[in-house]
């Protein structure tokens, strides 16, 4: 199977159909607007959705993905023209050269190796300005995720863009670490109209509440707020989200 669905279109072409929820969008162009953003990087930007609405508001958006395929549909979506798009890390984009990085979709849980993890945050704090901001998102490790994703659970039928009806799920084949900080591979099962099959891998992390907050500081950065939902409720042992807004 291919190494990343990010570079595969049969997998591109049904992402923005698989996520339509507008909970974290939204969230965070709030938060922008709240912050008086006004140069704003997404780190990990997929297919754009959310830099181009960023733009629309006005706000001089960069986005950022190390695959090639997604970061096309991304600069061919309407609006993308407003976009400035970078095809790489969070190591190519200048510094100083925003007051707000964005990683959502829980970009944050691809960063698996911590030394990734730490360079990426060292990078994120040479993006910002003095008086920046980084917020993310990571699943709290302490709601069983693992269990919540078998083929069962996640199966669904939705329209394809190109017409049809796809068919995709989730299955977890490995969880490695205890159930408070872990790394977990499922893979990714997809169905096409023609009866083509898709599967593709991947490997998150599930950094705990005082890991994330250890990293931060270690990067040195200043945690200004924990959120458990996307509502903005505290963070909780029942909260599924653990939403970070630090400080540079």
């Amino acid at each position: 199977m291919p190494d990343l669905w990010t570079e595969d279109p049969r997998s591109v072409a049904t992402y923005d159909v698989e996520n339509t929820g507008r909970w974290d969008h939204d969230f965070y162009l709030a938060l922008a607007d709240e912050l008086g953003a006004r140069d704003v990087v997404d780190l990990g930007c997929g297919t754009g959705v959310f830099c181009v609405d960023l733009a629309h508001r006005g706000i001089r958006a960069v986005g950022v993905d190390p695959a090639a395929t997604i970061l096309e549909a991304a600069r061919s979506r309407p609006g993308g023209d407003l976009v400035t798009w970078v095809h790489g890390t969070a190591a190519d984009v200048a510094p100083g050269s925003a007051d707000l990085v964005v990683m959502m979709g829980h970009v944050a849980q691809y960063f698996v190796d911590e030394a990734e993890w730490a360079a990426t945050l060292a990078a994120c704090r040479r993006i910002l300005r003095d008086g920046g901001r980084l917020t993310f998102e990571t699943r709290n490790p302490d709601r069983g995720w693992p269990q919540r994703w078998t083929h069962a659970r996640t199966t669904s039928t939705l329209p394809h863009p190109d017409g049809g009806e796809f068919t995709s799920s989730v299955e977890v084949v490995e969880v490695v670490g205890p159930p408070t900080s872990f790394t977990e591979t499922h893979v990714g099962r997809t169905v096409l109209p023609d009866g083509d099959v898709v599967e593709h891998a991947e490997t998150l992390r599930f950094r705990n509440e005082q890991e994330i907050r250890g990293s931060l500081a270690e990067a040195g950065f200043v945690v200004e707020q924990v959120w458990g939902d996307w509502g903005r409720g505290p963070m909780t042992p029942d909260s599924d989200e653990l939403i970070v807004l630090a400080r540079r």
